[in-house]
């Protein structure tokens, strides 16, 4: 009997050490199928946070090749900069990691993105603005510079024709004959017998100039080059920036048509010189012709 009793106690004992050996060897695959499950997703988590951390890098960069002209944005870069250079530190410097705290760095992470993207989209409408404004000011530079030369263009054809009307209007004169007068006023080309001179000439027909009265002087240079005058000449006319003295003169009524006219110099009380003598008609402060005449 107490052979058999000890028997059965014996094989009571192997059944539990059996049963121990069972359950260790369960609860070590247990423990190493875990550990393996964590591992994987502590690499998991590991390589979440560096993608994390690779995404906020780049994020940095983008932000160091944003330009911007416009004070206020470029301070408010700054400013989400370092937001993004914050979160990076603090990412990197995580080492028990955990899904929420991956989650919420994930989170944060979007969120600048999406701050940026702002940014990038505003910066591109004012770039494009202001290109769209540069292109505008160039056309209007260029339309005001092209204004500009066909003002000038206008201008200088203005003056031109001003000037060819100027010039056209001043009266001419032709057929300028000039002789001595002798007491008797016939003609006589003797310097000794002249009391006279008479200039005649026909002042041309000129339908641009003024109608009207106006006065005709005539300039009398002896063979010396000088200036005839008495005591009737009033003085000096003003001819073409110079003050000029005159021999004679006479006021007509000039009607934009031929005039043939005279005018007379009384010499009587002086004594002519032999040689030859020049005639200028002026009109209008304009030297409208000349001519010669000798006299003996």
């Amino acid at each position: 009997m107490e052979v058999e009793e000890k028997k059965s106690s014996h094989g009571g004992y192997k059944l539990v050490i059996l049963l121990l050996v069972v359950t260790l060897a369960g609860l070590t695959f247990w423990y190493l199928r875990e550990a393996r499950e964590w591992e994987e997703v502590h690499q998991q988590l590991s390589d979440e946070r560096d993608k994390i951390s690779e995404e906020l890098g780049n994020m940095l960069l983008e932000y160091e090749d944003l330009k911007t002209t416009n004070s206020t944005i470029a301070q408010e870069l700054e400013i989400e900069k370092t937001k993004v250079q914050a979160l990076q530190q603090k990412v990197l410097s995580t080492q028990s990691m955990h899904v929420v705290e991956i989650r919420k760095y994930e989170k944060e992470t979007s969120t600048l993105r999406d701050i940026m993207r702002s940014y990038i989209h505003q910066i591109d409408s004012l770039n494009t603005l202001s290109q769209r404004l540069l292109a505008e000011n160039k056309e209007v530079k260029q339309n005001l510079q092209s204004s500009l030369e066909e003002n000038v263009k206008l201008s200088m054809e203005k003056d031109s024709l001003s000037s060819q009307v100027e010039k056209g209007s001043v009266l001419k004169v032709r057929n300028i004959e000039a002789s001595g007068l002798n007491s008797r006023d016939k003609d006589t080309y003797s310097a000794s017998r002249s009391k006279k001179l008479k200039t005649c000439f026909t002042i041309n027909e000129n339908a641009i100039t003024k109608a009207g009265t106006r006065f005709v002087y005539v300039r009398i240079l002896g063979p010396d080059g000088l200036a005839l005058t008495n005591s009737d000449s009033e003085g000096v006319l003003e001819a073409q920036g110079q003050q000029l003295e005159y021999s004679a003169k006479r006021e007509v009524d000039y009607q934009n048509q031929d005039l043939e006219t005279c005018v007379f110099f009384d010499a009587k009380n002086m004594k002519l010189a032999k040689g030859a003598y020049t005639v200028e008609v002026y009109i209008d402060g304009n030297l409208s012709g000349s001519g010669q005449f000798l006299m003996k």
